[in-house]
């Protein structure tokens, strides 16, 4: 090749790129659509990154242990070396993404300068004009698409699709995840693959209940369920599962306030539960969007994950967005993100959310209108099933609390389906013990002692 063209590369920003990733792996997510290992032109940087980007789609943490032992067995020494002199840096990780960009555009530009060399090749072999045009076809496409070619898919693919999703099997009236609840699932035919469901509610109308309400009945039809609690503890999440199968109230079991015959009944629904498929992310691990997505995609490689549910989407934050203080542009980057996620992972989403306090200002009829969610456009833009939960007994009670009167709580719930965008819209009629954390349709049968050991769900 002609001096002249010499490959256009940048040793320092590799070097740099590669040095934040080896400290600070988990911020792969941010950039692993934008890097390749084509993006590095020198050998051994080329090298690293494909180890440490390998250990990344394993599913397994990206450590220096395990680089090390990926490294050391291939007898490659000099990458060792390399790699132990890259430690060395660290520059900003706020730089990351612009420097990822310009390895990219570096390696589109490199891309160009070899297929331009092959045209200068093939004239000076007088190839036809046809040939040429291939390659300089070839060549438009490098820049179109930045390197990263996506192939359209075809009207007889989209038929195929078409045609399994006709003919999947239909489990117990359902094409989707079972809800728990039978007038949802005729509703929604369960949680769909394409479904970002969002279920908001004000404080006190059980948001948390309703979540780990419909992951449990997931899980126990046998989809791995990841739960992302920002709120709760995992065993108090537990607890709340535990209490609906006994009828103890979960403040009972989280506060060590059970009777010895009642903690042998919670010992003998332990061993149902056990293996039950549900995966706490817990509110002890990072709040930042781009390390719970990290952890799912690693959960879906590791367990399966089939749904995903967030407590509550207004709680997780995002360190890319400059002025945290801007809720609404925090709460819209978090959004796209897991329709990214959504989109990547072929899975359902229930995103539980907070409501603002608007429906609290409005005089009689409290109940919740698609304007009343916080911060949220894009929740809602994005959502195709939106679901209000709606308690009276809750404002009842607190009237009655202030006037100094008894009240009897008569446990109706409703969800309201404010949007659908594959069926009905309208309030669906429940029951809920919000002491006990049980869900039911008035046209079931309820057993009213915990004694009685009949399963209610």
């Amino acid at each position: 090749m002609n001096s002249i063209f010499l490959p256009p590369y940048s040793k320092d920003l590799e070097r740099d790129v590669l040095a934040v990733l080896s400290h600070r792996p988990e911020l792969l997510v941010k950039v692993e659509e934008i890097l390749n290992s084509d993006c590095f032109f020198n050998p051994e940087y080329k090298y690293l990154f494909d180890v440490i980007f390998g250990i990344h789609l394993s599913g397994k943490d990206v450590t220096q242990s395990a680089i090390l032992q990926t490294i050391v067995p291939s007898g490659k020494g000099g990458i060792l070396k390399t790699y132990q002199e890259i430690r060395k840096f660290f520059t900003s990780e706020s730089s990351l993404w612009q420097n990822s960009l310009s390895l990219s555009e570096l390696s589109v530009k490199r891309a160009i300068l070899e297929k331009s060399m092959e045209i200068q090749t093939m004239i000076a072999a007088n190839e036809s004009v046809d040939k040429l045009d291939q390659l300089v076809n070839q060549t438009a496409e490098i820049v179109t698409t930045r390197n990263r070619p996506v192939n359209g898919n075809n009207f007889s693919e989209s038929l195929d699709e078409m045609e399994r999703a006709m003919n999947r099997p239909i489990t117990k009236g359902l094409s989707g995840i079972e809800t728990g609840i039978p007038d949802i699932n005729e509703l929604t035919g369960g949680w769909e693959e394409d479904d970002i469901v969002v279920i908001a509610g004000r404080p006190g109308m059980g948001k948390t209940l309703s979540g780990i309400f419909h992951a449990y009945h997931a899980a126990l039809s046998g989809i791995p369920v990841g739960f992302v609690s920002l709120e709760m503890r995992k065993y108090k999440l537990t607890s709340r599962i535990m209490s609906g199968l006994t009828g103890f109230p979960s403040s009972d079991i989280d506060k060590g306030r059970l009777a010895q015959n009642q903690k042998e009944i919670v010992q003998a629904r332990r061993k149902r539960l056990e293996n039950l498929p549900i995966y706490y992310y817990e509110n002890t691990n990072s709040w930042d969007i781009n390390d719970i997505c990290l952890t799912l995609r690693n959960w879906k490689r590791k367990y399966g994950i089939g749904l995903l549910f967030f407590d509550y989407i207004q709680l997780i934050r995002d360190r890319t967005i400059r002025d945290s203080s801007d809720k609404t542009k925090v709460v819209t980057s978090v959004q796209e993100k897991l329709t990214h996620l959504k989109s990547s992972l072929r899975v359902p989403l229930v995103e539980l959310a907070q409501l603002s306090r608007n429906n609290e200002s409005r005089g009689g009829d409290k109940r919740p209108q698609l304007s009343d969610l916080k911060n949220s456009g894009q929740i809602e833009q994005d959502a195709s099933i939106v679901i209000f939960l709606y308690r009276q007994d809750y404002y009842d009670a607190l009237a009655a609390k202030e006037k100094g009167e008894e009240f009897i709580y008569t446990n109706d719930l409703e969800y309201i389906i404010a949007k659908n965008r594959a069926g009905e819209t309208g309030p669906v009629e429940l029951k809920a013990d919000m002491r006990t954390n049980r869900i039911w349709s008035p046209h079931q049968q309820f057993p009213a002692e915990a004694s009685s050991f009949k399963l209610p769900f």
